[in-house]
């Protein structure tokens, strides 16, 4: 308390993870879409360089699911779907959304910070996210694995760094 902080924020860095966490929105919706209702969140990780989404299914995802995933999602970017933030009282975001928006697990407080995308997906979640679909600029599923039981690994890339992974295949 009371003491000075230096803050030094590495704008590139950052931009990339906020790429990188609105494309997990986009896998999520896509992986829904895909593969069914029953899909839920079950974790997720990002880093600057890569992003996976751990999703609840009950079999291994196909290649040919993998290819739809990464198709509907890449849709969803051409599209150019504002991403919307708003926050919430707790209470009336579950009333307007329902339970689907705990993707991520529980919230505490009063209010909730919602992300939406249009009408097709809201999530309570507190990251940094793009203003615009568009602006993801590419995602790319690098591969899906069964990590457990009933819980499958979808790794991607996005943005800038998808783009120079294709470059150096």
């Amino acid at each position: 308390k009371g003491g000075t902080v230096k803050l030094m924020l590495d704008v590139a860095r950052r931009r990339q993870l906020t790429i990188n966490h609105t494309s997990i929105h986009l896998i999520n919706l896509s992986a829904r879409k895909v593969l069914g209702e029953h899909v839920w969140q079950a974790g997720s990780s990002k880093t600057p360089e890569k992003a996976h989404l751990d999703i609840t299914h009950y079999k291994t995802i196909t290649e040919e699911e993998t290819l739809e995933i990464e198709k509907n999602a890449n849709e969803l970017i051409q599209k150019s779907i504002k991403v919307k933030k708003e926050l919430l009282p707790k209470d009336e975001a579950e009333k307007r959304y329902g339970m689907r928006l705990y993707q991520g697990g529980a919230v505490p407080g009063r209010e909730i910070r919602v992300v939406s995308i249009a009408d097709l997906e809201h999530e309570a979640c507190g990251g940094t996210h793009l203003d615009n679909t568009r602006d993801a600029g590419r995602i790319i599923i690098l591969n899906t694995e069964r990590i457990q039981d009933g819980i499958d690994r979808i790794t991607i890339k996005s943005g800038h760094v998808a783009e120079k992974y294709l470059d150096y295949s």
